[in-house]
């Protein structure tokens, strides 16, 4: 998948972002914060967007820039893994400031499964 293709999947709109974060559900796992809208509640023809939060509290430009850039890479890898297509909005924890790269994927993915949106295998 190329990143075009991910970059047409992303939550890029304020409204967007709060109604996962109102209506969705959330489960928390390692460095990140898995928000998700139950399926049945995205628009029709929707497949699975993601949407990425990084707060000042984590670090400067330049950390938050490294953490948003981990978490969609993690989600990309992942995306073809989801059961169903789903909103997702991840949240970057403090704790994110001091994971690699492979910890960030292995913490979105305990997230997805236990909001049961990836596939088991």
């Amino acid at each position: 998948m190329c990143s075009s293709d991910l970059r047409s999947a992303r939550l890029l709109h304020r409204r967007d972002f709060m109604r996962v974060r109102e209506s969705g559900r959330r489960v928390t796992a390692g460095t990140v914060v898995v928000n998700w809208l139950e399926p049945a509640s995205c628009p029709p023809g929707t497949g699975a967007l993601l949407g990425v939060i990084t707060t000042k509290a984590l670090g400067g430009a330049v950390i938050r820039n490294l953490a948003r850039r981990r978490m969609r890479e993690a989600f990309r890898r992942l995306r073809s893994s989801m059961a169903t297509p789903s909103w997702v909005v991840l949240i970057a924890r403090q704790s994110m400031r001091d994971a690699d790269a492979a910890r960030v994927e292995a913490d979105i993915a305990a997230g997805l499964r236990k909001a049961r949106l990836l596939s088991v295998g």
